[in-house]
């Protein structure tokens, strides 16, 4: 791989990291807010979407460690 390609490879990847962090602290932020307002489905669905993110981050970070 190019020098440019492997820039580009390594800009992407942190644009995706950067959006599934941005999904699970808004998914955390949402089960603090179904928790307080005592709303068990808003709660059990911001629960499944953050796990949801963390199963997202898998492949992406083992495409990364493939790449290496």
């Amino acid at each position: 791989m190019t020098t440019l390609k492997k820039h580009k490879a390594m800009k992407n990847f942190y644009f995706e990291i950067a959006g599934i962090t941005c999904f699970i602290i808004s998914g955390i932020f949402f089960i603090v807010a179904g928790i307080r307002s005592g709303d068990d489905l808003s709660t059990i669905g911001s629960i499944i979407w953050t796990f949801a993110c963390f199963l997202w981050l898998i492949p992406i970070l083992s495409r990364r460690n493939s790449q290496r």
